[in-house]
């Protein structure tokens, strides 16, 4: 090769062209987004001794490099000192952005490095160009509507997604849960499965990524260190630790019991809606096991779900309880269901020895109507409505979230 830079007479498209550049004048920039793979580079070289060098590097008229680093670093490791680069007349912006492009197309990135690609390349469409985010979309094509109707404004550009899947041929599908992993995983977890199989993972990664912050970290050393098999045997293993860290329960001998047992679901409709997302859940059989110091004269009631009715009853048995009635809370919002979508839930009476009903003035409608609040919060009147139907008795909350004057409570969430 010359040592003196030649223009080929190449044309491209307006405003590149193609030019052989001396490799030790290419800039690397420091913000490359993935990690040089040198079995790769390895092997581009074999190629490109063998049949030569296909498709030129890309960098700016200054000599940065836009795309092309694997064949940049083959050329180097093969003794070259001259390269053809085609030469894109882009600002700083536009030249990150075309490299990222050129990345998702061609490199063998791992999941992980691909949604780091896409949530970077989000950053930059967006701040290139504001009104293509949904909600700026969404008022330029109302003012227009306004001001023409019919008439969709042409200069908006794409949505971010519509415009990657494009330029990429990835599906807006995978786009949005690269984007939810790279934007949802803490930069300690990201760090921590760099290099591992894990990294490389897509349904471990989203399960992941859906979790608490708090609670990424401990999920990926365990499967790191091979104590779990995947992010939800992890959460399982966590949650039998946090079990065994349960305060004991309260001493002496209760009358009135309320409990909402942490219940374990077979069937979730999205890993974001799992109910171990919230909160750390009990198997039948755990929350059967539990001793519960109940008076030999007593009142349980018992929250259940709709599809746990079964299983409340089980719960209800073992402690040594018989089933007496229930009541009905309407939570006024409709939610999801498999069969029906839920908008109740009950909660179960039953007694132990002779403890008495309520007088009859102290007795209540079996449908308790509150509008529902934050995840698993029960309505505050329940508490109220207990204290008036039996007065004056020893109170007891187990798997209580907070504390109430005059009730004993039970529970590993409880401050």
């Amino acid at each position: 090769m010359q040592s003196t830079p030649t223009i080929l007479p190449v044309k491209m498209q307006r405003e590149e062209h193609i030019m052989r550049k001396s490799i030790a004048d290419i800039i690397i920039p420091a913000t490359r987004k993935r990690t040089l793979n040198q079995n790769a580079v390895e092997e581009l070289a074999s190629s490109i001794k063998e049949i030569g060098l296909l498709n030129p590097i890309t960098v700016t008229p200054d000599n940065v490099l836009i795309s092309g680093l694997h064949r940049l670093e083959a050329c180097k490791l093969l003794g070259w000192h001259e390269i053809d680069c085609i030469i894109k007349d882009y600002d700083t912006i536009d030249a990150e952005l075309a490299e990222i492009d050129e990345n998702l197309i061609r490199a063998e990135l791992t999941v992980l490095q691909r949604a780091e690609h896409l949530k970077r390349r989000k950053e930059i469409y967006e701040a290139k160009y504001p009104e293509a985010k949904a909600e700026e979309r969404k008022r330029a094509n109302l003012k227009q509507y306004r001001n023409a109707p019919g008439a969709l404004r042409e200069n908006t550009p794409s949505a971010f997604t519509t415009d990657t899947a494009k330029k990429t041929g990835l599906s807006p599908r995978t786009i949005q849960e690269d984007i939810q992993i790279a934007e949802k995983l803490t930069g300690e977890v990201k760090e921590a499965i760099c290099g591992t199989p894990w990294e490389d993972s897509k349904k471990e990664l989203l399960d992941i990524a859906r979790m608490e912050p708090d609670e990424q970290i401990n999920v990926v050393r365990l499967l790191i260190s091979g104590e779990a098999k995947n992010p939800r045997g992890a959460k399982r293993k966590l949650k039998a630790d946090q079990l065994k860290d349960n305060p004991p329960l309260p001493e002496g001998k209760y009358d009135v019991i309320l409990a909402d047992p942490p219940w374990q679901y077979e069937f979730v409709e999205t890993e974001n809606r799992a109910i171990e997302n919230h909160y750390p859940t009990m198997t039948l059989e755990e929350i059967k096991a539990l001793e519960i110091p109940a008076a030999d004269d007593a009142v349980l009631l018992l929250w259940a779900t709709a599809p746990k009715l079964e299983e409340a009853l089980e719960v209800m048995r073992a402690w040594g309880f018989t089933y007496r009635t229930c009541a009905v809370w309407d939570k006024e919002i409709i939610g999801m269901g498999y069969w029906f979508r839920g908008q109740h839930e009950l909660l179960l009476l039953g007694t132990k020895g002779n403890f008495p009903a309520p007088l009859p003035n102290n007795r209540f409608s079996s449908v308790i109507r509150e509008r529902r609040g934050a995840h698993s919060a029960k309505p505050a009147v329940v508490y109220e409505m207990i204290e008036h139907m039996f007065p004056n008795r020893r109170y007891l909350e187990l798997f209580a979230r907070n504390t109430r004057p005059g009730w004993g409570v039970w529970g590993n969430e409880v401050a």
